[in-house]
């Protein structure tokens, strides 16, 4: 499907909700000036730049990550950049041995673990993806898979990763599910994602294909609410939660001067990344799952 968006929707957005998070305590004559600053922007709002329409094709899963796999690796991407520089300490504390890197994309994680002395498996649903990290020559082994059945055996993984990844799907239960069936006991599973407050105020996949035309795939919305139970369902225990923030780094990465100025007012300080620590217990998934069944239907008999 084809859509177009202009870039005074983004950038006056931005702007105006820098001034919401001024509310209602902060500097008066400051917020005078900030809305001035919008009120003349509306007027000029189809002049350019603020009049620039940006075409791009909404695209599924498959599809979109078919299309992005021959540009993912060639253009900088400032959530990336702050997801690994929060990502790269936790994964150096951890002791190396067999890991599982979902949905691992062109390799990026997979060669961060693999460096890291761990014996790597990637899994992904796009051969297009497979195909680019497999020609990166790492010592690991990429698979065709999904979240909702990895084609690796239970109980086989001291650790798991998922990196920006889970927002593509709709319920977090099944994959979850799958993370718990595939660690060892007292194994660690690390996700990383777009944060639902990223999510909300319009973080989507973005990206440009070769030819520089654009195309988007949906970035679902999962409040932190919604992982808890999607963990705990699955007998996961919460070691550790993370919340990177959007910062300097962040916005000399995006490429427009008028959206680097309007993030600056509003997105500074908010969580652009939401990054789970988690450690599979004792008691096996089968446990967590008839436990909770017999719970509810003691409910029902009641």
């Amino acid at each position: 499907m084809e859509h177009d968006a202009k870039l005074a929707r983004l950038v006056i957005g931005l702007r105006g909700l820098g001034l919401l998070r001024q509310w209602p305590f902060g500097d008066a004559a400051e917020a005078d000036a900030e809305l001035r600053t919008i009120a003349d922007m509306m007027d000029h709002r189809d002049d350019l730049p603020l009049g620039e329409v940006f075409h791009f094709d909404s695209l599924d899963i498959a599809d979109g990550y078919i299309a992005w796999s021959e540009t993912y690796d060639e253009l900088a991407n400032p959530l990336v950049d702050v997801e690994q520089r929060a990502l790269d300490p936790i994964l150096s504390d951890i002791e190396p041995g067999d890991a599982l890197d979902v949905a691992c994309g062109t390799g990026r994680v997979a060669a961060i673990l693999s460096a890291l002395g761990h014996r790597v498996v990637g899994v992904d649903p796009s051969e297009a993806m497979l195909d680019r990290a497999r020609a990166k020559g790492l010592d690991a082994t990429f698979r065709p898979g999904s979240f909702d059945a990895l084609p690796v055996e239970d109980a086989s993984f001291d650790l798991v990763t998922c990196a920006l990844a889970l927002t593509h799907v709709t319920d977090l239960g099944q994959p979850f599910r799958e993370f718990a069936r595939v660690l060892r006991q007292g194994g660690l599973l690390v996700t990383t994602d777009v944060h639902p407050i990223a999510t909300c105020l319009g973080g989507q996949a973005l990206f440009r294909r070769p030819d520089g035309s654009r195309a988007a795939t949906t970035n679902h919305q999962h409040w932190v609410s919604d992982y808890v139970r999607a963990i705990t369902a699955a007998g996961l225990h919460i070691e550790g939660c993370v919340e990177p923030m959007v910062d300097e780094g962040y916005k000399v990465g995006l490429r427009s001067e008028d959206v680097r100025m309007a993030a600056d007012v509003s997105l500074t300080g908010l969580p652009l990344v939401l990054i789970w620590v988690l450690r599979r217990g004792e008691e096996s998934v089968d446990d967590v799952v008839g436990e909770r069944r017999s719970d509810e239907q003691a409910g029902g008999a009641r």
